[in-house]
C-alpha cells in the first residue's frame, strides 16, 4: 500500500474529508481509500463515539476496524456528554500525531458541526444540532421553561442572567451551545482560530433523494433484524438513561418511547424511518449551507474521489 497525501508542497498537513448524509455510503469510500493509500480513518460522528451503541449508529463492522485502523469510535459511554468542541480538540491531536508519524488520516463522518468546529473554530453562530434543540424543546415544555433555566445558571451563569426564565426559545439555545462545545455560550461569540498547519480537502457523497430515503427505509429494517431492540434494551438495563446523551440519537431515542409503552414496536419503527429521512435532509441541507467542497454522486468509483483528493481544488 502507498502512504500519499500526508504533507502538501507547503508542508502543511492534508486531511481528505469525506462527509454527507446518513446512508449515502460514507464509510465503504473511507475503508477503501484508507486501504488504497495506507491511510486512518478518522470517524466524524457524534454517535459512533458511544460505546454499546453498534448497531443503530452504523459502526463499522469488526473486520471492518480490524483492517484499517479507526480513531474516536468507542470513546464514550452513552450517559457521557461529548462535544464539537471535544471532537475538534481531540481530532487536531489524532491528526497531527499520525502526520509526525508519516500517516495520512481520512476524516469521515455526517456530524457536520464537528467538522465546523475542527477546520474553522467555533463560533456561536454555528448552527447547533437540531435534534438536540429538539430534546430540549421537549423537556422545556414538559418540565417548564424555568428548570432547565437552572441547569442554564449552573453552566452558565452569565448567559442565564441575561435571559428571562420564560424564555424558552433562548434558553435552548444558549444550553445547546453548552452542551455541544464545552463552551459557554456567553463565551463563545468569537470564532475559533482554523488550524494553521492542516489544509482540509474536502468531498461531499451525494444521492437522488428517493433513492436515498429508501437506502434508509432497508437499512433500519436491517438494524431491527439485527438486534436493535435488544441492544437498545441492555442499554437501559445498564443504568442508561432516556435521558442520556447517547439515547437522544435517532434509532434509540424512538425505542425508549417502545419499553416505556408510549409507543408500539411498528409505530417505534416507523418512526426511526422518518426521523432518520428527516435527518438525513438536515444534514444535506446543512453541508451546502456551510462547508466548501466538491460534489460526487455516490456510487462512483473510488478512483475518482482518490484523484480528486490529489488535487487542491477540492480543500475547502
Amino acid at each position: 500500500m502507498s502512504n500519499t497525501l500526508v504533507r502538501s508542497d507547503a508542508g502543511k498537513i492534508v486531511v481528505p474529508v469525506l462527509l454527507g448524509p446518513t446512508a449515502v455510503g460514507k464509510t465503504r469510500y473511507a475503508l477503501e481509500l484508507a486501504q488504497l493509500n495506507g491511510w486512518e480513518v478518522l470517524s466524524c460522528d457524534s454517535r459512533q463515539i458511544y460505546r454499546g451503541m453498534d448497531i443503530g449508529t452504523a459502526k463499522p463492522l469488526r473486520h471492518e476496524l480490524e483492517l484499517v485502523k479507526h480513531w474516536l469510535i468507542d470513546v464514550k459511554d452513552p450517559a457521557e456528554i461529548y462535544s464539537a468542541f471535544d471532537f475538534a480538540s481531540d481530532a487536531a491531536g489524532i491528526i497531527r500525531n499520525r502526520a509526525s508519524a508519516g500517516t495520512g488520516v481520512i476524516l469521515c463522518g455526517g456530524t457536520g458541526l464537528y467538522f465546523k468546529a475542527l477546520s474553522e473554530g467555533f463560533s456561536a453562530n454555528v448552527e447547533t444540532d437540531p435534534s438536540l434543540k429538539a430534546s430540549l424543546m421537549e423537556r422545556g415544555k414538559r418540565d417548564g421553561s424555568r428548570s432547565l433555566h437552572d441547569e442554564l445558571l449552573r453552566v452558565d451563569p452569565d448567559a442565564a442572567l441575561s435571559i428571562h426564565k420564560n424564555d424558552l426559545q433562548r434558553i435552548v439555545r444558549a444550553l445547546a451551545v453548552y452542551l455541544q462545545t464545552s463552551v459557554p455560550f456567553s463565551r463563545s461569540k468569537s470564532k475559533g482560530n482554523a488550524p494553521a498547519d492542516m489544509e482540509f480537502r474536502t468531498i461531499i457523497l451525494t444521492m437522488e433523494r428517493t433513492l436515498l430515503y429508501k437506502r434508509i427505509d432497508q437499512r433500519v429494517d436491517q438494524m431491527i433484524e439485527l438486534g436493535l431492540v435488544n441492544e437498545c434494551s441492555s442499554l437501559l438495563d445498564s443504568g442508561i438513561t432516556s435521558e442520556s446523551p447517547g439515547l437522544q440519537c435517532v434509532g434509540y431515542k424512538e425505542l425508549t418511547a417502545f419499553f416505556k409503552q408510549v409507543l408500539s414496536l411498528r409505530e417505534a419503527v416507523e418512526l426511526i424511518k422518518q426521523n432518520s429521512r428527516r435527518y438525513a435532509k438536515r444534514q444535506s441541507t446543512w453541508f451546502s449551507h456551510q462547508v466548501e467542497a466538491l460534489y460526487f454522486e455516490s456510487g462512483i468509483d473510488s478512483a475518482a474521489l482518490h484523484d480528486a483528493f490529489r488535487k487542491k481544488n477540492s480543500m475547502i
